[in-house]
C-alpha cells in the first residue's frame, strides 16, 4: 500500500508541475470508448507452484482525460478487464477414495496435483498521467503510465485433479490413490482469489483524426500486476522428488503454504475519442 500511494502521490505531483509551467487552458475533456483483446498470463515467485502457458482474453472500457496542459492530461475512466492464467500445484482434500484393492473408502483425507486454468474479471479504475504530440498530419502520439485500481467481479476456473495419496486413518500414514482423477469446468472460485488489487500500467499509441475533436484510437497497454491476486493454501512441494511434503508427528499433516500469483497482459487497445 505504501507503495501505491508514492505512486498516486508521483503522478499528482509530476501534473502539477507540468500544469504550472504552461499558460494553456485546463478545463478541456475527452471520451471515448474502447475494446480490448489482451493475451493474459499469471507469474509466481513461490517455487510450490508451476505457471502455465498463457490466454487469451478479452476486455472493454470507458476512457476519459482530463487535460491540464494542451498535451498533458489525467487519464481515468472505467474498465471491464478480463485475464487469467493457468497454474498447477499440491492441494489437500476429503473425500472418498479407493484403497489398493479397489475397494471405496470413504472421508479420507487426501492430496492431489491440481492443474487449473483460471478466468478472472475485474472493474478496473486507472489513474494515469498522459502525455501527447501535437497533432502532424491527422495523427498525434501519445504515452501514459500509472496505476489501476481493481476490483474482482468474477473467477471462474477450469480444474483437473489427480489425486495423489490419502492418509489411512488407523495409522496416519498416507497411501496411494487408486481414485480417477476428476475434472470440474467453470466452477465459482471467488473466495480463493482477493477482492482487490492493482497493476502498473504502461501504454502507448496513435490517434487519427477523423473530423473536429473524433479520433480514433489505437494502441498497445502492458499491465503489470502489482500485488497477490490469490487467496488460499497449497501443499509444499518437496523439489527433489517433486513430491508433496508432510511435517510428520502426531498428525501427519500436510506442510502448507500461501498461494501466490500476480495476473499480468498485453492488450490491444481500439476505440473512438471524442
Amino acid at each position: 500500500m505504501k507503495k501505491i500511494n508514492i505512486l498516486i502521490l508521483f503522478c499528482l505531483l509530476t501534473a502539477s508541475s507540468f500544469a504550472q509551467t504552461t499558460n494553456t487552458p485546463t478545463n478541456k475533456y475527452r471520451l471515448g470508448f474502447k475494446v480490448s483483446p489482451n493475451v493474459s498470463w499469471l507469474t509466481s515467485d513461490n517455487s510450490n507452484m508451476t505457471v502455465g502457458d498463457k490466454s487469451l482474453q478479452f476486455g472493454y472500457g470507458l476512457n476519459f482525460d482530463i487535460f491540464f496542459a494542451e498535451n498533458y492530461a489525467i487519464g481515468t475512466g472505467l474498465n471491464i478487464n478480463n485475464t487469467g492464467g493457468k497454474y498447477s500445484y499440491f492441494a489437500q482434500y476429503t473425500g472418498d477414495d479407493v484403497n489398493a484393492q479397489g475397494v471405496a473408502i470413504s472421508n479420507m483425507k487426501q492430496v492431489g496435483l491440481i492443474s487449473r486454468d483460471l478466468r478472472l474479471q475485474y472493474l478496473q479504475i486507472p489513474l494515469t498521467f498522459k502525455m501527447k504530440t501535437s497533432e502532424i498530419g491527422y495523427i498525434t502520439y501519445w504515452g501514459q503510465f500509472g496505476l489501476g485500481l481493481n476490483m474482482n467481479l468474477k473467477a471462474l476456473s477450469t480444474d483437473n485433479i489427480d489425486y495423489l495419496v490419502y492418509q489411512d486413518k488407523s495409522t496416519l500414514d498416507w497411501v496411494a490413490s487408486n481414485r480417477q482423477s476428476t475434472s470440474e469446468s467453470m466452477q465459482d472460485i471467488k473466495n480463493e482469489v482477493k477482492i482487490f488489487s492493482s497493476n502498473l500500467i504502461f501504454a502507448a499509441g496513435i490517434e487519427y483524426n477523423l473530423s473536429g475533436n473524433t479520433s480514433l484510437l489505437a494502441g498497445l497497454t502492458f499491465q503489470n500486476g502489482f500485488t497477490n491476486a490469490l487467496n488460499g493454501t497449497g501443499v509444499v512441494k518437496d523439489q527433489s522428488k517433486n513430491a508433496p511434503v508432510f511435517n510428520g508427528g502426531a498428525s501427519n499433516a500436510p506442510k502448507t503454504f500461501q498461494l501466490s500469483g500476480v495476473p499480468n497482459y498485453i492488450e490491444l487497445n481500439i476505440g473512438i475519442l471524442f
